[in-house]
């Protein structure tokens, strides 16, 4: 995964406590195997459940070329993502997904640049679930 830069500046005038911007982290996979990619995600679904800033995950799959693959995951902010990324529960976690990441291609971390207020992160529909749940306990 990247570490690029968080975007550009808050514009001039910016409250300093308005919250923080959205983050969606991308990570590109390769495999004609659906449905061993599939499994895994399933299996990664269920790892991350109740992962603290983490909104939603998503499994994409270019209409082009149907061996790529992205994994979405959208958080509250990249604090939070930093905050999982250098904690001991992603230390010690192999993500099952790891094994078909396209090293090829870099991946990428995205802070919204410009919305409205009211404006929705893009969410999942049926063929890609969306808010990850909680588990219960």
């Amino acid at each position: 995964m990247s570490t690029e830069a968080a975007g550009p500046a808050a514009p001039t005038g910016a409250s300093p406590a308005a919250p923080p911007a959205p983050l969606q982290v991308h990570v590109r996979h390769r495999t004609a195997d659906a449905d061993a990619l599939r499994a895994a995600y399933a299996v990664s679904r269920r790892d991350l459940a109740g992962t603290p800033g983490l909104t939603g995950l998503s499994l994409l799959r270019q209409t082009a070329a149907p061996d790529a693959w992205v994994l979405v995951m959208s958080w509250t902010g990249r604090a939070a993502y930093e905050a999982w990324e250098s904690g001991p529960d992603h230390k010690a976690y192999r993500s099952p997904m790891r094994a078909f990441q396209d090293r090829a291609h870099p991946d990428g971390h995205y802070t919204v640049f410009e919305g409205l207020p009211g404006d929705a992160v893009p969410g999942a529909d049926a063929a890609t679930p969306g808010p990850v749940p909680t588990p219960a306990g």
